[in-house]
């Protein structure tokens, strides 16, 4: 199971001492209580300690808390593991010859497995809300609202003319700012199904999609069935476009430079800010922010157009983060999927194995950072 705790997160922005006015009290405490213990053991005359009546197992107890040491950029790519979803464990199949006493145990075993799964994700979703508060408030970005922080809270500027950027935090508290105010939004209404639900709720969830569902609590099916989806509607949206531009309806086999240079020049900012509307409509569809590149072109300007902006400077962020903070060959696999996938680069290898999927993912990613520009 995916832990919930966020150690790095904390360390490599937060890593402080508490006050001397929040150990004092203990301290004064604890003097006081050790001199009454004395005056009681002289009277008593023993010459053993006993356990005042004070200190009960259960107890909570004040622990003086210290700082740990920072945690390098270079080193902290990654973020916590509470904001993927955690491990699925369903029972094994049972042979064709079992009961159905043993069938209908097994469902209920699936139900509970069910159950537990999305309990653990809405705990995450709770817990990296909570930890991504105090980062929040130190970047001054507002600690109650559940919205993706501008990109300006992460990255400056160098002096002088140069147009280099360097980031304000590492790409691990960036992802955990991101997704932690992603999946809160989608917190309320998915823990409603699952309370009115229960072990019903993959049904539903399969029925209406991500729109509720918290990316913590996606379940395997659901993952594969929505990258399937938007390698789909990639597809469509390229063929359409290269149809409309040299008149070809060839598409640029996933994983190409041809297909590589067209994604990383719907990403640029100048695309967005510039482009037609209905190239705007084909750049959010490959990206996967509409569901067709056939959406009406006046919703272009007041929606789409904005969408896209927004992510285009998220991916900005995210590929100086990256190049920052230990590169592509420090990230764990899911998380180059993941960063693959915010890209367009979906279907690069199928029918592969696990080990050549990764191998060719890793390969792409770093000639996507390659191309990309913190300006662009």
């Amino acid at each position: 199971m995916a832990s919930i705790s966020t150690p790095r997160a904390h360390i490599s922005h937060l890593g402080r001492k508490l006050p001397n006015s929040a150990i004092t009290p203990f301290s004064q405490l604890t003097h006081r209580h050790r001199f009454q213990h004395h005056v009681r053991s002289s009277h008593s005359g023993k010459s053993h300690n006993r356990p005042s009546i004070s200190a009960k197992p259960n107890e909570k107890r004040i622990t003086p808390v210290s700082s740990a040491p920072a945690v390098s950029l270079s080193d902290d790519v990654n973020p916590p593991p509470s904001t993927r979803p955690a491990d699925l464990e369903t029972p094994a199949p049972l042979a064709p010859s079992a009961s159905v006493g043993e069938k209908a145990q097994r469902l209920i075993a699936y139900g509970r497995a069910y159950l537990a799964f999305y309990k653990t994700g809405l705990k995450n979703v709770y817990q990296n809300y909570r930890n991504s508060l105090p980062i929040r408030r130190s970047l001054g970005i507002p600690s109650y609202l559940p919205t993706s922080p501008p990109p300006k809270f992460f990255i400056k500027s160098s002096s002088g003319h140069s147009k280099h950027v360097k980031p304000k935090t590492s790409r691990s508290t960036f992802q955990l700012l991101n997704r932690s105010a992603y999946d809160v939004r989608r917190m309320i209404p998915f823990a409603l199904v699952l309370i009115i639900c229960g072990e019903f709720t993959p049904l539903l969830v399969i029925a209406f999609g991500n729109a509720i569902t918290p990316f913590t609590c996606r379940i395997p099916k659901q993952i594969d069935k929505y990258r399937r989806q938007r390698a789909d509607r990639k597809s469509a949206a390229l063929s359409a476009y290269t149809e409309a531009l040299n008149g070809s309806v060839r598409t640029p086999k996933p994983g190409s430079k041809e297909e590589l240079d067209l994604l990383s020049a719907f990403a640029s900012k100048k695309f967005a800010k510039e482009a037609s509307a209905q190239d705007v409509l084909t750049a959010c569809a490959v990206f996967g922010l509409i569901k067709s590149h056939n959406r009406p072109s006046l919703l272009v300007e007041p929606v789409y157009r904005k969408r896209l902006a927004k992510h285009t400077e998220y991916l900005a962020v995210d590929d100086n983060l990256i190049k920052s903070c230990g590169g592509v060959t420090k990230m764990e696999s899911s998380e180059v999927k993941i960063a693959v996938e915010e890209r367009g680069g979906y279907g690069l290898m199928t029918g592969a194995s696990a080990r050549e999927v990764e191998k060719a993912e890793r390969r792409w990613l770093e000639m996507w950072l390659q191309t990309s520009q913190p300006d662009k």
